[in-house]
C-alpha cells in the first residue's frame, strides 16, 4: 500500500487518462483524512466534490486517533527544535505515513525535511516508462 499526498491525487483528479491515473488506478493507494481535506479544498464546483467523493471510496482510509495528534504535536516540536517549521497538514500526512509502515508518494519537499529527522519516512518513486 502507498499513501498518496494530495499533490498527487490533485493531478489524477485533472486528467484522469494520464499515465498518473493509470498507475494509481493500478496500485493500492491510501488516503488519510488531511489528504481528503486539502483535496476537497481545490475543488471548484459542487459537481468536482461530489466526483471526489465518489472516488475517495476506492482508496483505503488510513484513519486517525485523538493519540495521533499527540504524535503530530511531538514532531513538529521536534522539528521546530531543529530549526524547521512545516505545515502541519504536512506534518500529519507523514505522520500517517510513518504510523501505517507505507511509502509517502508526493511531489513536496517538505517531506524530505521530515525525513532527516525521522528517517522511518519512506517515499514511493514510480517507475518511469
Amino acid at each position: 500500500m502507498i499513501l498518496a499526498d494530495s499533490n498527487i491525487l490533485i493531478d489524477y483528479y485533472r486528467n484522469r487518462e494520464s499515465e498518473l491515473a493509470k498507475k494509481i488506478d493500478s496500485l493500492p493507494v491510501a488516503i488519510c483524512g488531511v489528504v481528503k481535506s486539502e483535496v476537497l479544498h481545490g475543488a471548484r464546483t459542487n459537481q468536482e466534490i461530489d466526483n471526489i467523493l465518489a472516488s475517495f471510496t476506492t482508496f483505503e482510509l488510513l484513519h486517525t486517533d485523538e493519540y495521533d495528534f499527540e504524535g503530530v504535536g511531538f514532531m513538529l516540536q521536534t522539528l521546530r527544535e531543529n530549526g524547521i517549521t512545516l505545515p502541519v497538514a504536512d506534518v500529519m500526512i507523514a505522520f500517517c505515513a510513518m504510523k501505517y509502515d507505507v511509502p509517502l508518494w508526493t511531489r513536496d519537499g517538505h517531506f524530505r525535511l521530515i525525513q532527516g529527522l525521522y528517517p522511518e519516512l519512506t517515499f514511493y518513486y514510480p517507475k518511469e516508462k
